[in-house]
């Protein structure tokens, strides 16, 4: 089933893609990733500073008990360690987990690293035995993924 599709809009960020004035849709490795890792995701308990919105996706209370998206906007505010690193890496590999559950591709690999101003993840995909790999930036003290 295709999504709305998102279109790489610069270095650091995705937007819509319109066609002929149309939204437009799309079903590539490419698309399910960013929407995955890049998707608020409902968090429990007091993980949120005061600043960051804490309800998630919007969309999401439509789908029942499904969760969707990461957690990786809840490290936004906090101060970078090997913690940070540890708890990026779980949070991306937890927002695809449902990509190999479902039989859409048969492997992912995430690694994440600590760079001055932002969390950086190399990610890995495998569908059709072809490796797609896909880097995000994610930049500290801000809420934009």
């Amino acid at each position: 089933m295709p999504d709305l599709l998102l279109k790489k809009v610069d270095a650091e960020n995705y937007d819509l893609s319109f066609e002929n004035g149309d939204l437009s849709v799309g079903d590539s490795v490419e698309n399910l990733v960013v929407i995955s890792v890049g998707s608020q995701a409902r968090a429990s308990g007091n993980v949120f500073s005061k600043n960051l919105q804490c309800d998630g996706w919007w969309a999401e209370k439509t789908f029942g008990d499904e969760k969707w998206g990461g957690l990786v906007h809840t490290l936004f505010s906090r101060k970078s360690d090997s913690n940070t690193v540890i708890l990026a890496k779980a949070y991306i590999e937890d927002s695809l987990k449902w990509l190999v559950d479902n039989g859409i591709v048969e492997s992912v690999e995430v690694s994440v690293s600590n760079e001055l101003e932002k969390i950086v993840s190399e990610i890995s995909v495998k569908k059709n035995g072809e490796k797609n790999d896909y880097r995000f930036e994610f930049l500290k003290g801000s809420e934009n993924a």
